[in-house]
């Protein structure tokens, strides 16, 4: 016998589920698109992938393991338009990003001004940083063969002179789309 009450909680899950999956989907297509046909900045390609990543966390709000998922993604997508002699670190500095984005995300109290809230801002801050990090360390250990004073400072300039700007427009991107987004997904 069946139970309709139990077939149609379950069928509200799932469909608030394939509704999340759409999201992220296409968010991160956004970030996509945006990443392969906006020119340098300042010789720096933003990764607006990393932005909306964080966007899609900050209003999913998924587990660790969902933010992994959506990491993943994230780095497969970022793979494609990475300009790294090793494109596939993507697969591991998204899903770090995602999952540094997540923390703050959920566990983070709200950081708000006047219902204004500023938890998007640090909490894809905090995605990048970790993401880049992650990325730059892997990056010049397994690509480069020099000696570790030369990599040491190799990756402290690709931290100020990329990271941290890529930090900044991504937290700047973000908080700006997470009031209207949120508001017009109803969330």
């Amino acid at each position: 016998m069946s139970n309709p009450v139990l077939e149609t909680e379950l069928n509200g899950a799932g469909m608030a589920r394939t509704k999340q999956i759409a999201l992220v989907a296409v968010l991160i297509a956004i970030g996509a698109v945006l990443r392969a046909f906006t020119p340098p900045i300042a010789g720096i390609t933003p990764n607006f992938v990393i932005a909306m990543y964080c966007l899609a966390i900050l209003l999913v709000r998924p587990n660790f393991r969902g933010s992994i998922g959506i990491g993943l993604v994230g780095g497969a997508v970022a793979m494609i338009f990475s300009k790294s002699p090793i494109p596939y670190l993507n697969l591991i500095s998204e899903p770090a990003g995602a999952l540094g984005c997540v923390l703050i995300a959920r566990y983070l109290p709200e950081l708000s001004l006047a219902k204004y809230s500023f938890k998007p801002c640090l909490a894809t801050t905090i995605g990048t940083l970790v993401s880049g990090t992650v990325y730059i360390t892997l990056n010049f250990n397994f690509a480069l063969s020099l000696p570790p004073e030369k990599i040491m400072l190799l990756w402290q300039t690709a931290f100020v002179t990329v990271v941290i700007p890529v930090a900044v427009i991504n937290a700047v991107l973000t908080q700006i789309l997470y009031a209207p987004a949120k508001k017009f997904l109803k969330i």
